[in-house]
């Protein structure tokens, strides 16, 4: 995949989790939330849910991110070695 294809795709994935972190703000924490069960066999994974959203949200975000910046250096260094090579 070229830099720019790596870069399209960051920019993609960026926009995906902004929404995606919109989504959980607006829809989950401001609406969601009050329903939810803060006693009970069901109140604990609630409030991991408060922890565990934006942790895996800044995680694929930084994943990609990494992707996108490991994988344009190792493709230079495999070009680069290409052209060493007789």
């Amino acid at each position: 995949m070229s830099t720019f294809g790596r870069m399209a795709y960051g920019f993609y994935t960026t926009i995906a989790v902004a929404i995606g972190g919109l989504f959980y703000n607006e829809v989950y924490v401001e609406n969601l939330r009050a329903f939810a069960p803060e006693n009970g066999p069901f109140a604990a994974p609630v409030e991991y849910l408060d922890i565990i959203v934006p942790v895996v949200l800044l995680t694929i975000l930084l994943a990609v991110w990494v992707w996108v910046l490991v994988g344009s250096v190792q493709e230079e260094r495999t070009v680069n070695r290409q052209r060493l090579r007789p």
